[in-house]
């Protein structure tokens, strides 16, 4: 494990992108538009901002747009390297849903968050004015730039991310860099490095190993370092049938007090 403390702001290795790179807001709402919807609970502390975003995306994301241009540019020029390796602690777990063997090899486009979801991630962010995000898995940097753009909005906070693939992880390092300094990236686990996650969390994304099994067991050891009321986001819900039970278990557990879902990517709660 060795841990990747960025201390540059590197704004200026972007390229000059023309405004009109992502088109009017108009065109931007058919393609990407998100639709938010409150799944369990009361009206939690968070519900007025989360459900909020169903109409103040359009007008963030024309805010943005130079800033969003640029991480997709990034993006693109890291999909130009192909595939790479999957991190070999795959061949740990049974039955996976998708090949993980040791000739596997993904490119950032197939692992990616979606610009859309991205957008959402960069506004709450700007919003909740956290003073730590804790994401694991990072991959090769996709959603972590989103994360940065959002902390570089409110002008505070850090993302704590993990990747234990040291490969991507260096190269999600070199993206981080071009948005923001406001981060700690470490080449291995998140639950073998828990005591990075300080101060605790206001929000956490998992989207690493995709078993119910994993990650019912990441969002016990989440609780441990979140503050209350913090926001807990857990991607890929239709990867499996065993991912969608894992948000069932999750939408039942005690310790929460609101739920919210997009669409059956991604699910959100909110801690007690």
């Amino acid at each position: 494990m060795f841990s990747l403390d960025s201390g540059s702001w590197a704004h200026s290795l972007f390229p000059a992108v023309p405004n009109v790179y992502w088109g009017e807001a108009s065109s931007w709402s058919t393609e990407l538009r998100l639709n938010l919807k409150k799944v369990r609970g009361e009206h939690g502390t968070n519900d007025d901002l989360i459900m909020s975003y169903n109409t103040q995306q359009a007008a963030f994301a024309a805010s943005q747009q130079a800033t969003f241009a640029k991480i997709e540019q990034a993006i693109s020029r890291t999909d130009d390297k192909g595939k790479m390796p999957l991190w070999d602690g795959y061949d740990q777990i049974p039955n996976y849903a998708t090949s993980t063997g040791p000739t596997s090899k993904r490119k950032i486009s197939q692992v990616r968050t979606g610009r859309g979801i991205c957008r959402f991630y960069a506004w709450l962010a700007a919003q909740k004015n956290p003073e730590t995000i804790l994401e694991f898995g990072a991959a090769f940097g996709a959603s972590g730039m989103y994360w940065l753009a959002g902390l570089a909005i409110a002008g505070q906070g850090r993302l704590v991310s993990f990747e234990p693939n040291e490969l991507w992880c260096s190269i999600a390092h070199e993206n981080f860099e071009l948005v923001s300094d406001q981060f700690v990236l470490t080449a291995g686990t998140f639950e073998d490095n828990l005591a990075l996650v300080l101060p605790k969390a206001t929000i956490t994304l998992i989207d690493a190993i995709h078993t119910k099994s994993v990650v019912l067991a990441q969002f016990e050891l989440v609780k441990q370092v979140s503050q209350s009321g913090a926001l807990v986001i857990f991607d890929d819900l239709g990867f499996s049938d065993d991912m969608w039970e894992c948000w069932q278990e999750v939408l039942a557990a005690p310790d929460i007090s609101s739920a919210w879902q997009i669409g059956d990517r991604v699910g959100i709660v909110e801690l007690t």
